[in-house]
């Protein structure tokens, strides 16, 4: 195996290979990046607002749903405890 394939030079090659990729800045940086030059920062912060209402809205419905389903247990549980048994003979 001739210097260039040896595994240092291999190790070596990696490293730098990593520490350009991990330099380099990810999809969120570059979608920030792009915003940053097409849009003022203002809008960003419009952006981020809806985001969060849009997750509170995804709340609010969860939170409802979760209450029917108490209700409805609720309904259950005193329906079964409001029967009375009767024996016949």
């Amino acid at each position: 195996m001739d210097e260039s394939g040896s595994p240092e030079a291999r190790l070596a090659e990696l490293e730098a290979r990593l520490a350009r990729l991990e330099g380099t800045s990810g999809m969120r940086g570059r979608g920030r990046d792009l915003m940053g030059r097409v849009a003022p920062p203002e809008a960003g912060r419009h952006f981020r607002n809806a985001g969060r209402e849009h997750l509170l809205g995804v709340r609010t419905i969860v939170d409802f749903w979760i209450r029917r389903i108490e209700l409805a247990d609720q309904r259950a549980e005193a329906r079964t405890a409001a029967r009375e048994t009767i024996e016949i003979d």
